[in-house]
């Protein structure tokens, strides 16, 4: 055990020592990692489903809706109860590794207790990879390139350990597993539904609640 957190430091000393500059490029691809990104996401894909009558983007607004509620059943409570403190917080962690790490993400990381599992991490490979599997090969040229990115970008910044990059991509691929395997059930349902006078209304009622909930949760840790 001690020798994989050894690794787990000397990864966060090799991330965050690398040249740093906080340019905008940083800032929207820390934007583009958090929930209230994602968010946008999901209502955009249920916008152009419904104009354009396209059923891949309702699908895919759907698929996204189901693991961000999936993926919140287990990140919420760790991020709760789970008190473990962010790199720029530990002083000893600073004495072991003869260096002083600073908050480079102060409007995401600021609460010092929090830094077990990375949200950005988690949030990133559960939509990335469901966007992939609805969208294929292109998808992946256009997006997979961001989860290699925030899983080196969080410690980069002192806000997370290497450990709670890999636990939020962890959490993140087993709600991907779990929303494919439901996928079937959640599309059959909707089509069921989807005749019936009150169905529209009613999606974006639930649309709507799930990003009021979203976004207050977010507020909660930011």
């Amino acid at each position: 055990m001690q020798y994989l957190i050894q690794i787990d430091k000397q990864l966060l000393k090799w991330a965050y020592q690398s040249p740093f500059r906080h340019i905008f490029p940083i800032k929207v691809l820390i934007f583009m990692g958090d929930g209230p990104f994602w968010m946008i996401v999901v209502f955009l894909s249920a916008l152009i489903g419904q104009l354009s009558d396209n059923e891949s983007y309702t699908q895919l607004s759907i698929f996204l809706m189901f693991g961000f509620i999936i993926s919140n059943m287990v990140f919420t409570p760790l991020k709760t109860y789970v008190k473990r403190r962010r790199p720029y917080a530990n002083l000893e962690l600073h004495k072991d590794l003869h260096i002083e790490i600073q908050n480079r993400d102060p409007g995401h990381g600021s609460k010092e207790l929090e830094s077990f599992p990375s949200g950005h991490a988690l949030w990133t490979t559960l939509c990335v990879s469901l966007i992939c599997f609805q969208y294929g090969y292109i998808a992946v040229l256009l997006f997979g390139w961001m989860i290699p990115t925030m899983m080196y970008l969080r410690p980069h910044l002192g806000v997370h350990y290497p450990s709670d990059v890999l636990a939020g991509i962890v959490i993140g691929s087993i709600t991907v597993g779990i929303t494919l395997l439901i996928s079937p059930i959640l599309i059959k349902f909707m089509n069921g539904i989807e005749d019936n006078a009150g169905y529209l209304f009613g999606y974006w009622a639930f649309i709507s609640v799930f990003l009021i909930v979203g976004f207050k949760s977010w507020l909660k840790r930011v």
